[in-house]
């Protein structure tokens, strides 16, 4: 992919900078400081994430990063008066302003696009901004949690990769779990994956005493425990599945009072009952700690007929919950921005505001909340080919 601004163009295939056409002398750091700003333009980059990417093996400080980018901006053009390429955001970060227009490679018959991670940036920018009001929400004790949906290939897990960035670079703990469609994935799959990730394997230690021996069991699938997590087993051990997922959300309550912390739980569409069950659950223990939850979802999800359907409609209209509905980029569209609709989010205070009294309302670019009567009903199945579980693109009743 070409990258032209004014005068210069950057070729991310042949790692050089060109000036009126002509490739300008360079160092390869240089190029993966401006190829990681380039391909983030629609975002802030915070100051540790991108040393972490463009340093990864070595710890440097504040000077080098900075030092950098000065060199950056000499090479084009730019100054730290001037900032008309590469503008700092004092304590937190970089982001580059520049207008970009964007070439792709002509590629042989039949041979695939890469993936183009500034496209999605770039199309998703008010959803960036988003997350990234959500971090600083959580950095002043204020989370809120968010359920972002969109059918497959709309870009649901890049998205949760670079806000997992974004959050390291902040500084937060971060942790993430898969759910799984496999009939042998173990039941708490994707806590188990966050447990592990907090905890470094097996060691308890910073674990709660009281806690400590259903969480360790847990996370080494201990069978006996297991067995109680089983699908046949609901009536039997309902006072063990409490008191299993009581001490998990209480070891992540307590983990995020150290420091803020951000879960991410993708495709709950797949996941056990038991995982939603403490899903729903950790909801309830926010206001508790500087604590995110996240959670992806594809919307047949919330199709009646779907096993678990009543528990993720249930998840959806939970109060507190933000909701995105991410729709698939126009992988074909050279300016992203003007073609692709953008996704909205809507706050529920928001969402009353703008729906008055006409029931249903279509926004301009897409991203529409869905204004149920009953937000507790799953939309039917033509409302979810037509627009995802959130009505986007409804017209009103006439």
């Amino acid at each position: 992919m070409r990258y032209a601004f004014g005068n210069f163009e950057f070729d991310s295939r042949r790692e050089i900078i060109l000036h009126n056409g002509v490739p300008l002398p360079t160092r390869a750091k240089l190029i993966a400081l401006l190829a990681d700003l380039i391909q983030r333009r629609g975002r802030l980059v915070y100051k540790q994430e991108l040393a972490q990417r463009i340093w990864p093996d070595v710890v440097v400080g504040a000077t080098s990063l900075s030092t950098l980018v000065g060199e950056a901006r000499s090479l084009l053009g730019d100054s730290g008066q001037r900032q008309a390429v590469i503008k700092t955001e004092a304590g937190r970060g970089y982001r580059f302003v520049a207008p970009v227009r964007t070439r792709g490679e002509t590629g042989r018959p039949g041979s695939s696009k890469p993936f183009d991670l500034s496209a999605l940036i770039h199309a998703r920018s008010d959803v960036f901004a988003s997350l990234d009001e959500t971090l600083t929400r959580l950095s002043r004790g204020r989370p809120r949690s968010l359920l972002i949906s969109g059918k497959g290939g709309s870009g649901k897990s890049a998205l949760v990769n670079e806000f997992i960035d974004m959050a390291r670079g902040r500084g937060f703990l971060t942790a993430i779990g898969r759910s799984s469609a496999r009939a042998d994935s173990p039941g708490l799959r994707p806590w188990i994956e966050i447990l592990r990730s907090l905890v470094g394997g097996t060691d308890e230690t910073g674990m709660p005493g009281l806690l400590a021996p259903d969480l360790r069991n847990l996370i080494q699938c201990e069978p006996s425990s297991m067995d109680w997590l089983g699908p046949n087993q609901r009536a039997a051990s309902a006072q063990a599945r409490f008191r299993v997922i009581d001490s998990v959300c209480r070891f992540l309550t307590a983990k995020a009072r150290n420091a803020p912390c951000v879960l991410i739980v993708e495709d709950l569409h797949w996941s056990d009952a038991d995982s939603l069950a403490l899903f729903e659950q950790l909801l309830a223990f926010l206001g508790e700690s500087p604590l995110t939850v996240i959670g992806t979802l594809r919307p047949e999800g919330l199709l009646p007929g779907h096993p678990h359907c009543e528990s993720l409609c249930r998840i959806r209209a939970t109060p507190s919950l933000e909701r995105i509905h991410l729709v698939p980029i126009e992988s074909s569209s050279p300016e992203p921005s003007t073609r692709v609709p953008r996704t909205r989010l809507l706050t529920p205070n928001a969402l009353h505001r703008d729906i008055g009294s006409r029931g249903n309302l279509q926004r301009p670019g897409g991203g529409i909340e869905d204004p149920m009567s009953d937000p507790h009903a799953p939309p039917s199945p033509a409302q979810l080919e037509l627009h995802g579980p959130y009505g986007a693109g409804w017209e009103p009743n006439p």
